[in-house]
């Protein structure tokens, strides 16, 4: 019950109030900041650190597309949860990007085998009706259910499925430079810096400063795994992690990988995941 509550007024009530807010700021003439990312990439720690050095409107959302929206509103409620507000994603659709209204859009990716073990444990008590700090089974049931339940395809497709779909930007349709992390894209009013999250910290910074003209902007972390009170679990979930051959195979031999990640970093990752 206590965790309903909590749940209903963070993402219910309090949710309610930003969706509001953000239709008013949405309705102005001033130009977006949109960190527009899949789950788990870091984005969290951007938006509170552009949100602390800016006055423009600023919105941190995982989806574009209504019937995405649509679709995890009645997954959440399903499991008794009231979903967050990630609902601004179709108003900001319907207001800037179909309009084709000037925004800033800012995407983070990650490698998507650590990405998919963050994403298994932000949700935790998704697959286990018990927050991970709470957990005190065997670690092997845990591998089960990550190999079997997580849906492993959704970062390699996200690209695809969202900036693709709702932005017609194909990140994958020229070159990434590997070495530099990072890619700026353009198509209309829409400006996208496009950056991997094992980008230093102090070239993020440098980045986004340029890309958003915020001279006096500082990174700050959000939302970091090994910080939160499952750790332990974490860290002996992921020291203990035995992932089967074809399936980190088929993670880094993906259109994903093989465009955002070089031979040789994907050689290095295979032998991460297999020892």
């Amino acid at each position: 019950m206590k965790y309903y509550l909590k749940s209903f007024y963070r993402y219910h009530i309090r949710g309610q109030w930003h969706y509001l807010k953000a239709k008013k700021s949405l309705s102005s003439e001033q130009k977006p900041i949109v960190i527009y990312s899949m789950g788990k990439v870091g984005s969290l720690s951007l938006y509170h650190s552009i949100r602390s050095h800016s006055n423009s409107p600023i919105f941190h959302i995982h989806s574009l597309n209504q019937r995405r929206i649509d679709w995890e509103y009645k997954t959440c409620r399903a499991k008794g949860w009231w979903p967050d507000s990630k609902n601004t994603g179709a108003l900001i659709y319907n207001k800037k990007i179909q309009p084709n209204q000037p925004t800033s859009i800012i995407t983070t990716i990650r490698e998507p085998i650590e990405r998919n073990v963050s994403a298994f444990f932000e949700v935790f008590r998704y697959y286990n009706n018990m927050d991970a700090s709470n957990y005190d089974n065997d670690v092997s049931l845990l591998q089960e259910q990550f190999l079997q339940l997580v849906p492993h395809d959704y970062p390699l497709n996200w690209l695809d499925d969202e900036l693709k779909m709702m932005l017609e930007i194909d990140v994958f349709a020229t070159n990434f430079d590997t070495q530099k992390k990072y890619k700026e894209y353009q198509r209309g009013n829409f400006e996208l810096l496009l950056m991997r999250v094992d980008l230093p910290d102090a070239k993020k910074e440098k980045r986004l400063k340029e890309f958003l003209n915020i001279p006096n902007l500082k990174l700050e972390r959000h939302n970091i795994g090994a910080q939160k009170d499952y750790a332990h679990l974490y860290h002996t979930f992921k020291t203990s992690l035995r992932l089967p051959k074809n399936y980190v195979e088929q993670m880094l031999d993906s259109k994903y990988c093989r465009h955002f990640y070089s031979q040789e970093e994907r050689h290095s990752l295979f032998k991460k995941w297999t020892n």
